[in-house]
């Protein structure tokens, strides 16, 4: 096995695993853009990390779903208590079925 083949299998394990290409890259002491490469042209499948960043609403949602107060929420997320209402709003409206 030659060293490229070495880094594509071993490339496909760490993507199995959830980790990022800059976190591959330090594992293999090679570049972020080399691992991008290699999965792009290998067309390996790259799974989604399970604890990836949440967007603002997200977090909301999780705090409200937690029981915090529109207020609570807000606070801790430093947006305004409309900006949670509206969210969860927009959230309730997608969840719902439509008549």
């Amino acid at each position: 096995m030659n060293l490229k083949e070495f880094y594509i299998k071993e490339i496909r394990r760490y993507c199995a695993m959830g980790l990022t290409y800059a976190e591959i890259a330090k594992l293999l002491d090679i570049g972020r853009r080399t691992v991008q490469r290699y999965v792009t042209d290998n067309e390996i499948s790259v799974s989604v990390k399970a604890n990836a960043p949440k967007t603002p609403q997200q977090k909301a949602f999780d705090l409200l779903d937690e029981g915090y107060s529109y207020s609570e929420a807000a606070k801790k997320l430093r947006v305004t208590k409309q900006t949670i209402y509206n969210w969860n709003r927009a959230r309730k409206q997608t969840e719902s079925p439509e008549n």
